[in-house]
């Protein structure tokens, strides 16, 4: 009985205390709630949804960044490197430079004016003698043997081939552009794929966690999953680092201080299958071969010059002399040719006859080089295209279900970890061979297309062509 006396108060105590805990409850729910209707009113300064003077809400900081970094076509990157790109401007400078000779070329001598006055100073009787005369003259020297259209030839050629040169190099730059930027998006793609890597070795980890937490796996595979996961977080920042640098090399060639762009990687993984290009049709398109015949053009008229500079070149003068003491004056006329009997100019000849057959043999060779270079490159691009088509379309699905059924299968307890390990790393590596795949036919295709001058057309458009 004092045990039932007992319970009853201590049940109204309980009743109370609920009724206490309740109205508290209450009043702190109100209070919250008022709190949460005045902050949106009081906003700091600097929120980032403040209002402009023009009653326009400002834009935040990520979206103005946002909008900094611009996304960069390929085709975009090639237009902004023609256009700042610092390495074509020493090659106009060898265009102007090359046209200024051309000009130059084409001058011919200037006259010579002189004058003597004889028996100055002289004694008397020599005066009487021999009176003093004045006398004034002009002089041209005669270029003969066709000098002048051989010092033309020469420096038309010359222009030629520093046109070519510029052509080749702004040809390389979209090459190395090409190239660059598909690294930088593998890069990036590679970063990706750590991430990607890094979030399924935290899951797997959990998942392994779970089953030796439940004594359902022995304790060395979550020590195993445990590697994988930090080895993982180490290949990001790896991948992060490589693409750092990737970036950088293309703004460099960008003529840029830094990589202020995004990069688009949907034209990465669009391949189209490679078109073999006839190595002859091919190589003539481009400036090498071509620039290659301008030396050997340019070595025939340097020939030409030396056996012209081997002909004497004479000299016409006419002047008037004045006798003041006779109070007359006299014409003269005269003509003065060297004689080559110690100076033919065999030797100049000789040289320039074995340049033009240098310039012969390098032009074979270089066709025979560039010509193996176009056939490597295409047959690269062409094995680059089988290897990418082939694990994205064949590879790359089956990787991808292999370790989906063998994670399943460890979570049910059917498969050992080193199932799901092998499935995790074997999936990965056919991603990044896909993603490396993709990238050697990037760079086989740039250098394909260097060879075979396909880019031409962006050159014209860009007024960097100076050859028609």
């Amino acid at each position: 009985m004092r045990a039932i006396r007992c319970s009853t108060p201590s049940l109204i105590e309980s009743k109370e205390y609920a009724m206490n805990i309740f109205r508290h409850h209450l009043l702190s729910i109100c209070a919250l709630s008022l709190l949460c209707v005045a902050i949106p009113t009081v906003r700091p300064a600097h929120a980032e949804d403040e209002p402009a003077p023009n009653g326009k809400p400002k834009r935040s900081a990520k979206a103005a960044k946002a909008e900094v970094a611009e996304r960069l076509s390929l085709d975009a990157a090639i237009a902004k490197a023609l256009a700042q790109s610092p390495r074509l401007q020493a090659f106009r400078s060898a265009v102007s430079a090359a046209a200024g000779e051309r000009r130059q070329a084409g001058a011919r001598q200037n006259p010579e004016v002189s004058f003597s006055k004889e028996n100055f100073a002289a004694g008397p009787a020599y005066k009487v003698l021999s009176p003093g005369q004045d006398v004034y003259g002009i002089s041209q020297l005669v270029e003969i043997g066709g000098k002048i259209s051989a010092r033309k030839e020469v420096a038309d050629k010359g222009l030629e081939i520093a046109t070519l040169d510029h052509q080749a190099a702004a040809l390389d730059l979209i090459r190395d552009v090409t190239v660059a930027y598909a690294e930088a998006v593998a890069a990036e793609q590679n970063v990706r794929l750590a991430a990607e890597q890094k979030s399924l070795s935290e899951e797997v980890f959990k998942s392994v966690s779970t089953r030796v937490n439940a004594a359902a796996a022995p304790l060395i595979q979550k020590t195993r999953s445990d590697v994988e996961r930090h080895a993982a977080a180490v290949a990001l920042e790896t991948a992060k680092r490589e693409h750092d640098i990737a970036l950088k090399y293309l703004a460099m060639l960008l003529g840029e201080g830094a990589g202020g762009f995004t990069l688009d990687p949907e034209a990465f993984y669009t391949i189209d299958e490679p078109e073999i290009p006839a190595t002859e049709d091919g190589l003539k398109a481009g400036p090498d071969l071509r620039r290659q015949a301008s030396l050997q053009d340019q070595a025939k008229a340097r020939l030409d010059l030396e056996k012209a500079n081997a002909i004497p070149d004479p000299r016409i003068g006419a002047g008037l002399t004045r006798i003041p003491s006779a109070n007359g004056q006299a014409l003269l006329v005269g003509v003065s040719l060297p004689i080559p009997v110690l100076n033919g100019n065999r030797g100049n000849i000789q040289r320039a006859r074995s340049d033009v057959s240098r310039a012969e043999q390098d032009s074979r060779q270089v066709e025979l080089q560039l010509g193996s270079e176009l056939t490597r490159a295409s047959r690269q691009q062409e094995n680059a295209y089988l290897q990418a088509t082939t694990l994205k379309h064949e590879i790359l699905p089956s990787a991808q279900k292999a370790f989906a059924l063998a994670r399943e299968g460890y979570e049910l307890g059917r498969f050992p970890y080193l199932e799901v390990l092998d499935a995790q790393r074997s999936l990965f590596d056919v991603k990044k061979q896909h993603i490396s795949a993709s990238k050697d036919y990037h760079i086989a295709r740039a250098a394909v297309e260097r060879l075979t001058a396909a880019q031409l057309p962006k050159l014209q458009k860009a007024g960097e062509s100076h050859v028609d």
